[in-house]
């Protein structure tokens, strides 16, 4: 007899975005897929009918396997098996990180029994295994009487009874609390006081471990100094975080698993700075008197060096891994971005003088005024790096519980095994494409691509065009699948902030965007916002379709055919309408648009045009929510026009291939 499995775990969001640097974001996302995959590869082994996910190659260096398995089994006795494959793969990898940091050896054994206890209650697994049902015992188990047939086999009522059975277990999670009773060892012994740990200061969802975090403390807890220089100034951090932090070098890298260095990451500095390097590189590569600034480099990088090229251990401004996979960036460009850009130079060199000592510091800090300097002014260079700010892309698919219901608006035909499976392995493709394709045009560097799930960090200028080429290809993948009429899309939130804003905070805000697109009427939307160093978070929403005039703006203050001033006029005109909706005026409102923008666009016909884009995107916005408001309308126009204005200022090298 045919049962149905599905096995799917958490906690994965908070999991992935417990993240101070992009090493820690692409770790954490690597491990769940990886915990998956394992289930998978098991499962496969055993003959066992996949579902979902549909993979057809495994993808080295990429997160691809969603935390949900839907499969065929002929024996439920497998439910108990994918559990204790799970739990015993995660044992793995944190006794690995616990063994290679030689934490093992070092900590007393109530810190060791606090680390093994926070990361064995971690993960919550939840399975449900039944028999295939038919329609008539559907019916009776969900009380429910249905005069049409729905389905036309079996699969479909099994699979939507399976889906309500096992979130209804999901709402129910067992609680694991946890007294950490280790403390510090008494610092006073004459007022026999002790010092409890505090929370992690990468999570904050658990206590840290109960050691002295002060800096020269820790040399008696983490031997290995390169692993010391891996933990931050001021961090304090619990089991599982420690485990993802390490878990690339001691898990992952000395097991063969992945073959390039992902231990050495390219940092935000790194993407914000992409566009320089791109140019710096074409512009050296062209240059028939270059041999002089590739000594410098060269010099730069022997300053800038710990120890030798063999070593493990370099300073964090040599990049080991080549940055986002650009072929063009030569092996003279792998010093980080960041130490092209002026504006961090304060910060910068404090940092140099800590890790690489006061003279090797000052060498290469002459050196780096004077490639900056030639960089800026040598003949047919022209260049500066000045940019900060680089995007992260989250999206995901549109009504996928649609798809897969029993009763679905926009599947062609009912739900089936063969359909489940084509879906899936549709989904798959298309994750795989996107990851893999138009890496020229749009560098980014991959956090993960599973089923209809999609992230990525990269450059500013490239987010908005990667972003709709992914929506295309969505909809190509899936168009023969629905309805006539019915269009499959994504939503998608794109966050650009700045290089040395909190990575966790950017993560909250970037999710908070693909929310708010989600909440569009019909959804198929992109929400744009861009976060400031101060905070300041401004953004607009629109459907695919509707992007051009953002397109058009961005262009246009590019090439300053149109005055910065405009973004600020039209805030002044929205706030003296206030927050009310009754005391907004429409007709006003867009009178005074048509104004400004003839005031500061000096050509007649761009203006005209520019006024027609402007009444239709703010009409197209209207459409967005139930109640068609008019000042969120306005408001969406103004912050579109805010947000390309930004975007369309902040640029560093000349060209036209953005957005």
């Amino acid at each position: 007899m045919k049962n149905l499995l599905i096995f799917t775990f958490s906690p994965v969001q908070s999991f992935i975005s417990a993240s101070r640097r992009p090493r820690d974001l692409f770790t954490g996302s690597y491990i769940l897929s990886y915990l998956t995959g394992k289930v998978i590869s098991n499962l496969k082994d055993k003959g066992v009918n996949i579902i979902y996910p549909q993979s057809s190659e495994d993808l080295e260096g990429l997160a691809n396997y969603p935390n949900k398995i839907v499969a065929l089994v002929e024996n439920c006795e497998v439910e108990c098996e994918v559990k204790r494959l799970f739990k015993k793969t995660w044992r793995g990898i944190y006794l690995s990180v616990l063994k290679g940091t030689e934490l093992k050896k070092t900590l007393k054994s109530d810190v060791k029994n606090q680390f093994i206890n926070q990361v064995e209650s971690y993960f919550n697994i939840f399975t449900l295994c039944i028999p295939l049902i038919d329609k008539n015992e559907w019916e009776r188990r969900l009380k429910v009487r249905e005069e049409n047939e729905i389905s036309r086999d079996n699969y479909g009522y099994t699979y939507d009874f399976a889906e309500r059975k096992l979130g209804a277990k999901k709402s129910w999670r067992p609680y694991c609390g946890q007294i950490d009773d280790v403390a510090y060892e008494k610092e006073n012994e004459k007022k026999n006081e002790a010092v409890f740990p505090n929370g992690c200061t990468m999570c904050g969802e658990r206590l840290h471990l109960a050691i002295d975090w002060r800096r020269d403390k820790l040399k008696k807890v983490f031997k290995k100094e390169n692993d010391l220089r891996h933990i931050r100034e001021g961090e304090k951090l619990c089991a599982v975080c420690i485990t993802k932090r390490f878990a690339v070098k001691y898990y992952f890298k000395e097991r063969g698993i992945l073959k390039e260095d992902y231990w050495h990451f390219p940092s935000t500095e790194e993407i914000a700075g992409l566009w320089f390097k791109k140019a710096l590189a074409h512009r050296i590569k062209n240059d028939q008197n270059k041999n002089d600034l590739l000594k410098e480099f060269k010099k730069l990088r022997e300053e800038m060096k710990l120890k030798s090229d063999k070593d493990e251990d370099i300073a964090p401004y040599i990049l080991r891994k080549k940055p986002l996979g650009v072929e063009e960036i030569e092996h003279y460009l792998d010093v980080d971005a960041e130490v092209f850009r002026k504006d961090g130079w304060e910060g910068l060199f404090r940092d140099m003088k800590t890790i690489l000592g006061d003279e090797k510091a000052e060498n290469a800090k002459k050196i780096i005024v004077s490639l900056t300097s030639k960089i800026k002014e040598k003949e047919n260079y022209n260049l500066e790096h000045t940019n900060p700010y680089y995007a992260i892309f989250l999206s995901d698919g549109d009504s996928i519980g649609d798809w897969l219901s029993l009763r679905s608006d926009i599947r062609r035909g009912p739900l089936t095994e063969g359909f489940h499976k084509e879906f899936s392995m549709r989904l798959s493709e298309y994750a795989k494409d996107v990851s893999k394709l138009w890496k020229d045009k749009y560098p980014r560097l991959m956090v993960y691509a599973g089923g209809d799930d999609l992230m990525a960090l990269m450059h500013p200028f490239d987010a908005v065009g990667y972003a709709s080429r992914c929506a295309k290809k969505f909809e190509e993948k899936l168009r023969d699948l629905a309805k006539e009429g019915k269009k499959p899309s994504i939503s998608g939130g794109i966050l650009i902030t700045h290089a040395k804003m909190s990575l966790q905070k950017a993560l909250i805000e970037v999710r908070e965007l693909e929310k708010r697109a989600k909440n569009v009427e019909g959804k198929g939307a992109l929400c744009v916002g861009v976060m400031t160093r101060t905070g300041n978070l401004t953004s607009f929403v629109a459907k695919w379709e509707h992007l051009n005039l953002f397109r058009r703006f961005v262009w246009l203050f590019c090439k300053r055919k149109i005055g910065s001033g405009v973004a600020y006029d039209l805030r002044f005109i929205l706030n003296k309408f206030g927050e009310d909706e009754v005391s907004f005026n429409e007709n006003i409102f867009l009178s005074l648009v048509r104004r400004s923008i003839r005031r500061r666009v000096n050509d007649d016909s761009l203006s005209k045009k520019l006024v027609n884009l402007v009444e239709e995107f703010y009409k197209n916005s209207k459409e967005y929510t139930d109640d068609k408001g008019s000042l969120f309308a306005a408001k969406n126009l103004v912050n579109l026009i805010y947000v390309a204005r930004f975007l369309g200022t902040l640029r560093e090298v000349d060209t036209d291939a953005f957005v």
